[in-house]
């Protein structure tokens, strides 16, 4: 088997890391369980060669060795230590994925138990999540709202959501979520105190939101 290397210096680096499968429910945001929950810390790789980060090191995208050379990017140092290859992640990554690296940051400082570094890494994932291509998507992003402590935000996208006739399932979560809100909640909720029976994957829902675009607007995106 050819080996793998770093798309920006040609470094050799080690395979993609792949996580045990979850046995226990997810977040509500959809951080899976354990044993996949432990195992945060090894999802990114970091060459040995010029330092970049990602999960994949020979798939980053073109044009980021400036970035991977800059004081910007040498000199990153998040608050809590365990986030900042999310946010090196973040820097190098496409548009489409900085959403995401900034939630994984969030999860890292949720495990570190910062929870003020959480919240902004989640004010940050809101902020690049851009139009949400369907139901889950959506309720994903209500859940990043309610636990940055956007509980107006989080409600506004919540209703669009459930305008958009969500199927029965994703009805059960948003009125989950809602009930959350409309307590100030800000705290970690499994799937399972959602779902009855405990969910143990991932649910990705088939039907689009309505009223396309309006998040975004709504998110001042």
């Amino acid at each position: 088997m050819a080996t793998s290397t770093c798309a920006i210096c040609a470094t050799p680096c080690p395979p993609v890391f792949r996580p045990p499968p979850p046995e226990l429910s997810p977040d509500l945001d959809r951080r899976p369980g354990e044993p996949t929950r432990s195992t945060l810390a090894q999802w990114l790789l970091a060459c040995e060669g010029c330092g970049a980060v990602a999960p994949d090191l020979s798939k980053l995208p073109e044009g980021r060795a400036e970035i991977v050379e800059s004081e910007a990017y040498l000199s990153l140092a998040a608050r809590p230590p365990e986030a900042t290859p999310f946010l090196r992640f973040a820097m190098l990554c496409r548009p489409g994925d900085r959403a995401g690296a900034f939630l994984q940051a969030a999860w890292a400082a949720d495990d570190a138990n910062d929870e003020d570094a959480a919240r902004h890494y989640r004010r940050e994932a809101a902020a690049h999540w851009g139009e949400p291509d369907g139901a889950d998507s959506a309720l994903r992003l209500v859940d990043v709202l309610r636990r940055a402590g956007m509980f107006t935000t989080a409600e506004e996208v919540a209703s669009v959501v459930a305008e958009g006739a969500p199927d029965e399932r994703s009805q059960a979560i948003l009125a989950y979520q809602r009930a959350r809100i409309a307590e100030g909640d800000a705290a970690r909720h499994l799937m399972s105190s959602a779902l009855r029976p405990p969910a143990r994957t991932p649910h990705v829902a088939q039907k689009q939101a309505d009223r396309k675009g309006f998040l975004s607007r709504l998110l001042g995106r």
